[in-house]
């Protein structure tokens, strides 16, 4: 139960904060903001509680997001 809210909240934060930024960023960031919560979806659903596996799991998402947010924004400045 204590994870279906977890997940619960992770999605409606990220509706939120996709929500808000849709108008400013541009669609790669958006791409990356989906990434993004499907891994940390992933994560939940292959570890137990917020153990050693959990925490190794949601760095490797945020180390991700962050490359996915340098290249988007790269990109942006290009175009």
């Amino acid at each position: 139960m204590n994870s279906l809210l977890k997940l619960s909240s992770i999605a409606l934060c990220v509706g939120v904060l996709a929500g808000c930024q849709s108008q400013i960023e541009n669609p790669e960031m958006q791409q990356c903001a989906q990434q993004n919560y499907q891994c940390e979806v992933n994560c939940e659903q292959q570890s137990t509680g917020e153990g050693m596996v959990h925490k190794v799991c949601s760095t490797k998402c945020i180390e991700a997001y962050n490359q996915c947010k340098a290249n988007a924004e790269a990109l942006g400045n290009v175009q």
